[in-house]
């Protein structure tokens, strides 16, 4: 073969080669640039995107007037990657802001530990020995924190900063800003915000949000692409709770029971203050409520709301009911006479007394309330049947839970009437045998000041989404339990009891008249089945009593060192003037007119 002829067969063969490479990389191109382009970019773009999760706020839990009683925080955990600290020489060049931020300025590592460490109290050294840790443990490390739950001062600082390498977190911080006031009834959080009781559980669907997320593009160093963040899902916050409670009212009362329960050494004590026309709960005071920004420094016993939780036996603040029903029914009046003796055995095996002795008496009936007989109350009760006297005690809502917002709120105890014995089918007509929360027993005050009609009791007013839309929750219907007529002659018979009774002046409150009824009650030992021999004192009150507009009622439970009866009633006085000033309620007009009491 002549030179000639294999330099062609050459030029032929290399030219051949270069064709096929280049059929090669046309198919490759056109796969990479048409055929897998999509995928591919998808794929790069999952390699190099970074998802972030963006957290929802906690709505807030605010009184009846917007004050904030909980609300959530906003913190922030400053990051850095430590491999990333190294690159260049651990030098970075940013806009410098001296020169408008047009031209760059090379900065050191070492410099801008300096000025992190300015913003968030470290000095450069602590930040330097962060990453070299982190870079002991894992010379590829990617991830160290530098400062975790700085505000947002803080935050805006360090990011004018411009660091590249450092990255930031946000999380969120439940706080109560009031301490205990209302903490027995807002609840309290644990890690991560984790509702552990009251209104944080019962409203948990409203005031918890919907996270939103975003994502960011990152370069081979790690550090974000300018203009690469792309949201995929908005931020949806939380709504916000209102409650009934006034936070002013709610603190004045606390310090009353407290202070009353100190006083006589008691192991527990209650406020209630209602609204009569709404049932709104304005102050549910607890002795030693948890202060929910330091839930392990209270009792355990008294974290929850006790006034829905914990019934007890009313004692005689449940006269008032059988009084009522003595009325409603048509067979006894205010005036009705009765030779009442201070010990009765009715039938075989049934016996009770009142709490003094005293010859038979010729008391009317409001006179056997003023006394607080529990003869007199149960030989006049029992002219009614044990049904209706079970139909009215649960017209006036014992024996069925309130629905007032708490995530648990007892019903009581009230049996059928086919499992009474005899000796309960007497006791229940003077508040024995029977038992109510301490909101259950407003609850009857409320109805007997509102005419007859029962409210029910609430707590939670509102939720208030992030939109601004306003769902109130369902409390239950009102019901009529007395008429009108019945109302008004029980509320004159309440009233006389305050003014014929010993303890007038404990709560008397100038320019105001005031009814209700004391009650002081034996409760059973969980732990041995019998009634211990101490006892709950009570006062149930409603003023004005001219113009009913709120219901208050204090309990003091199991005094060692004082005088229960006189803690109870120093209690309502303290909570009725400080609803007084709250809401400015005119004094009282007219004259009282007291109903005879004997006959």
């Amino acid at each position: 073969m002549s030179t000639q002829r294999r330099s062609r067969v050459r030029r032929a063969l290399a030219l051949a080669v270069i064709i096929v490479a280049s059929l090669v990389f046309l198919v490759r191109l056109v796969d990479v640039q048409i055929v897998s382009a999509a995928a591919l970019s998808e794929d790069a773009k999952g390699r190099r995107a970074v998802p972030v999760a963006i957290p929802s706020l906690r709505g807030d839990v605010v009184d009846r007037n917007g004050e904030v009683l909980a609300t959530t925080d906003q913190r922030y955990d400053v990051q850095l990657s430590p491999k990333n600290t190294r690159l260049n020489d651990g030098k970075f060049w940013r806009p410098d802001p001296e020169r408008g931020g047009v031209a760059m300025v090379e900065v050191s590592a070492k410099q801008a530990f300096a000025e992190i460490g300015e913003v968030t109290g470290q000095s450069a050294a602590e930040i330097q020995k962060i990453v070299d840790d982190a870079l002991e443990e894992n010379p590829k490390s990617d991830f160290a924190y530098v400062k975790r739950g700085i505000d947002l001062a803080q935050l805006n600082a360090l990011k004018e900063l411009d660091i590249g390498w450092l990255t930031f977190e946000e999380h969120h911080t439940r706080s109560y800003p009031n301490g205990a006031v209302a903490g027995n009834i807002i609840g309290f959080s644990g890690t991560d915000e984790v509702p552990q009781s009251g209104v944080e559980v019962s409203q948990d669907e409203c005031l918890t949000g919907t996270d939103g997320s975003e994502t960011y593009e990152r370069g081979a160093d790690g550090i974000a692409l300018p203009g690469s963040v792309v949201v995929t899902r908005e931020v949806v916050d939380g709504g916000s709770v209102e409650l009934t409670i006034d936070r002013d009212l709610q603190w004045q009362t606390q310090q009353s029971i407290n202070e009353q329960v100190q006083a006589v050494g008691a192991e527990w004590g209650y406020i209630v203050v209602m609204d009569v026309q709404t049932g709104e709960l304005v102050a549910v005071a607890e002795d030693g409520s948890v202060d929910p920004n330091d839930v392990d420094a209270s009792d355990p016993s008294k974290r929850e709301a006790r006034s829905f939780v914990a019934p007890y036996e009313p004692g005689s603040t449940f006269k008032t009911i059988t009084a009522a029903a003595l009325i409603d029914q048509g067979v006894a009046t205010p005036a009705t006479q009765n030779l009442t003796p201070d010990y009765l055995e009715p039938e075989p095996g049934v016996r009770f007394g009142d709490s003094f002795s005293h010859p038979p008496m010729q008391w009317t009936l409001t006179g056997i309330l003023t006394q607080s007989s529990n003869v007199g109350t149960a030989t006049l009760g029992n002219m009614l049947s044990p049904e209706v006297r079970y139909d009215y005690l649960r017209r006036f809502g014992i024996g069925t839970a309130t629905q007032a917002g708490m995530p648990v709120e007892d019903s009581g105890l009230l049996y059928p009437v086919d499992q009474w014995d005899r000796q309960t089918s007497y006791n229940t007509m003077f508040g024995q045998g029977v038992s109510s929360t301490i909101v259950q027993t407003a609850g009857v005050y409320q109805t007997i000041a509102n005419g007859g009609e029962r409210v029910p009791p609430s707590v939670v007013r509102a939720c208030v989404d992030a939109d601004g839309n306003r769902t109130a929750p369902d409390h239950g219907e009102k019901e009529r339990a007395v008429s009108p007529e019945t109302s008004a002659e029980v509320m004159k018979m309440l009233e006389t009891v305050v003014q014929e009774g010993w303890f007038a002046d404990m709560v008397s409150i100038p320019g105001y008249r005031i009814a209700g009824k004391t009650g002081t009650a034996e409760q059973v030992d969980p732990q041995t089945g019998a009634y211990r021999t101490d006892y709950v004192h009570s006062f149930a009150g409603i003023f004005p009593a001219d113009d009913p507009q709120y219901v208050a009622v204090a309990s003091i439970a199991f005094p060692s060192a004082g005088e229960g009866s006189e803690a109870a009633l120093a209690a309502f006085r303290d909570a009725a003037e400080a609803t007084i000033r709250t809401f400015h309620i005119p004094p009282s007009t007219g004259e009282f007119q007291p109903l005879p009491t004997e006959y």
